[in-house]
């Protein structure tokens, strides 16, 4: 495994944390802590924080920021809020082409959460259409059709080939 990819997992986990510090969040930096481990990224944060138990959220924080600092050229993280939404958008798209995010959930947060609010021009904006139409066919029952899953997923992978 090569260290870029030993380091994904603790990207998103970083980039995560600046829209919210969750219990949830924790136990993912551990995740990905040992993830990193195993891929053979070597730091003494990141084996403070691949031993932490996963409910230790006050200590997760302070390691996640160590180790932010400590790996920051390796992390390569995006700056500002509109480049980090945007590689929160790829992996929200990416995880939902994985079918690890629920399409509603997914639609939800690329075209409201992870959009900018003053783009008329996001790449985003389809989502928030699509997620309107899909609500539509909720209220008469069922969800959306197979078809409209189709059309978020053709969408996603529309976003994911942007560079």
């Amino acid at each position: 495994m090569e260290l870029d990819e030993a380091l994904e997992p603790l990207r998103r986990v970083l980039l995560e944390r600046g829209i919210g510090d969750c219990p949830e969040t924790a136990a993912a930096a551990v995740e990905a802590a040992r993830a990193a481990l195993a891929g053979g990224v070597d730091s003494p944060h990141l084996w403070e924080l691949g031993v932490l138990p996963e409910r230790d959220v006050p200590e997760a924080r302070r390691l996640l920021g160590e180790l932010e600092q400590e790996l920051r050229c390796e992390l390569r993280l995006p700056t500002g809020f509109a480049a980090r939404d945007r590689a929160l958008a790829r992996y929200c798209a990416q995880d939902l082409l994985d079918g690890r995010i629920d399409p509603m959930a997914a639609a939800g947060r690329l075209g409201y959460e992870l959009r900018s609010a003053d783009d008329p021009d996001s790449p985003l904006l389809p989502f928030r259409d699509w997620l309107w139409v899909a609500e539509e066919q909720q209220e008469r029952g069922g969800g959306p059709s197979a078809e409209l899953v189709a059309e978020l997923h053709g969408l996603a992978a529309r976003l994911l080939a942007q560079r």
